[in-house]
């Protein structure tokens, strides 16, 4: 699994060209819970399953603060 900061940037581009030789997953757009989640997981989880779960938890943690602040969800 090779992560990168978004997708369509340098990093992202050259992990995606060797994704089907080297039989690996690229996540783009990584943050923080995703890498905490990565870590929980990797010795648990197929590599489908723990990309699903970085995913989910990348997701429930992108917050925007003034709706936070004014009571309403994210």
């Amino acid at each position: 699994m090779l992560l990168t900061d978004m997708f369509g940037g340098t990093p992202s581009n050259l992990a995606i060209s060797i994704m089907d030789k080297a039989k690996i997953e690229v996540i783009a757009g990584i943050n923080l819970p995703m890498l905490i989640k990565l870590a929980s997981v990797r010795d648990t989880a197929s590599l489908t399953d723990a990309v699903e779960q970085a995913q989910t938890a990348g997701r429930k943690y992108i917050s925007v603060a003034s709706k936070v602040l004014a009571g309403e969800s994210s």
